[in-house]
């Protein structure tokens, strides 16, 4: 299969975050195309070809320079370690240049200290891991600093929390480039939350799976199902047999968000694979789904996608014409 989707240029630079950069290349820089028809061109760009040490103790070899890094649709930039300092100016200014001409830049964790002295951060709301979000506010007062959001999707600017929300932020970028079920198959495939959105708190109570006998799983599938259905706490809890409360709480642990935000998140997911794969109308797709009118889909799609859902079908549409001609 062809590797004729998006150009992604991940940048290597000494002392950047070694887990920012492995686990962005699980899922940009693995070939998936047999799966998914095409995938992501990518490269790793140093300031200039050859090996870079990165934190940690591990090296990579860059084999491209700035230059291809400039030309990429997506340029990724890992964790930068000395927040206060500024970066080589010519990756500042292939940053830049690269977003002058149309590109995304994606930052993760402390990367967005990088985008911050590149000038990209001025009147965008952005994130990184809370712990550094006060520094990040500090350092650069024209960026509107969210230290709760997993990741925050700003006009082609694109800013991550901790370095597993890095994850969950290219998730978000493969799912507006390959579609929803792309993206869903991907986080199965890696062992990865399907959907965990850039609104969900970084403060996240989960064990990492559930208990034996738990029926909250059964629960999650029976919802996904019968997303149509109106449902209140009380009945929810009624189903698996136990009070509002226990629920609500054991809803959290296990998802890391309420019953009603989950529900939300699986009505807009299931709405935007019938946008993607189908010809129903909005008013059609918003019954088929939960949740209600036309009106409401609007307002729930521009929230959570920062899009109209008839805006997010023609652009998908086009990326996929786009790449089969």
């Amino acid at each position: 299969m062809p590797l004729d989707g998006p150009g992604v240029a991940v940048l290597a630079y000494a002392g950047a975050g070694s887990f920012d950069y492995v686990t962005v290349n699980e899922i940009f820089g693995v070939d998936y195309s047999d799966r998914f028809g095409s995938w992501y061109r990518t490269r790793t760009c140093g300031l200039v070809p050859g090996p870079v040490d990165l934190d940690g103790g591990v090296t990579v070899r860059a084999a491209y320079g700035l230059d291809d890094a400039e030309r990429a649709d997506l340029l990724v930039v890992p964790g930068w370690t000395r927040e206060r300092e500024s970066p080589p100016r010519a990756l500042l200014t292939t940053l830049r240049r690269a977003h002058e001409r149309g590109a995304r830049i994606m930052s993760i964790c402390t990367g967005a200290f990088v985008l911050g002295h590149a000038g990209l951060l001025d009147r965008r709301r952005v994130t990184t891991h809370w712990a550094m979000a006060p520094l990040l506010a500090t350092l650069f007062p024209g960026a509107t600093v969210d230290p709760r959001a997993l990741f925050v999707d700003d006009r082609r600017v694109l800013t991550s929390a901790g370095m597993s929300a890095g994850m969950d932020l290219a998730l978000h970028v493969v799912r507006g480039d390959f579609g929803a079920d792309a993206a869903a198959a991907l986080a199965r495939r890696l062992v990865l939350a399907g959907y965990r959105s850039g609104g969900q708190a970084q403060f996240v109570d989960s064990p990492l799976s559930p208990d034996p006998g738990d029926p909250l799983p059964d629960l999650l599938d029976w919802m996904r199902q019968h997303l149509a259905q109106r449902w209140s706490l009380h009945s929810l809890a009624a189903r698996v047999h136990m009070s509002p409360r226990t629920l609500a709480r054991r809803f959290q642990r296990l998802t890391g968000m309420s019953p009603h935000r989950w529900l939300v998140r699986e009505r807009i997911l299931a709405a935007q694979r019938l946008l993607e794969t189908g010809d129903e109308s909005v008013e059609q797709i918003a019954a088929r789904t939960g949740i209600g009118s036309a009106g409401n889909l609007r307002h729930s799609f521009r929230r959570e996608l920062g899009i109209s859902p008839q805006a997010y079908r023609t652009a998908f549409r086009s990326r996929q014409d786009t790449r089969s001609h």
